[in-house]
């Protein structure tokens, strides 16, 4: 949920997968991508709500946001609309931020910062999510 200026609250979750899920996943989901956010803004020296500004910002505030998309979608399985709608912004361009990410991982520093971020916010890790989450047998 966010709530902008004039007070309305938005379902920035929305649908996140074809079952629904329980109210104590979707906070646990929240939390780990409020804290995904925490670190990634904190890796480009920005505040957490530069993420959430409708113009594009400075290259640092882009390229962090991008990363939160890339990072919402790969790590925490959120479909790009969902994202998209989480950044106020639009599906294609929660895409592009992907696309983007993974040219820019092809730097071995950028990578290791990703890995690293990766590592701290994982969800396959987390006893409420853990295997079954993900599809394994």
């Amino acid at each position: 949920m966010f709530n902008d200026r004039g007070g309305v609250i938005h379902d920035t979750y929305g649908p996140l997968r074809a079952k629904p899920l329980c109210l104590l996943e979707e906070n646990r989901l929240a939390a780990h991508l409020h804290l995904a956010e925490g670190y990634v803004s904190r890796a480009f020296c920005i505040k957490p709500m530069d993420f959430f500004t409708l113009n594009r910002g400075p290259k640092h505030v882009s390229d962090a946001r991008q990363l939160m998309m890339y990072l919402a979608h790969v790590e925490f399985g959120l479909s790009l609309a969902v994202v998209g709608r989480r950044y106020f912004r639009d599906r294609s361009t929660a895409s592009h931020a992907c696309k983007k990410i993974e040219i820019m991982r092809e730097d071995p520093f950028f990578d290791e910062l990703v890995s690293e971020i990766e590592a701290l916010i994982t969800l396959r890790r987390d006893p409420l999510f853990g295997a079954s989450f993900w599809g394994a047998q």
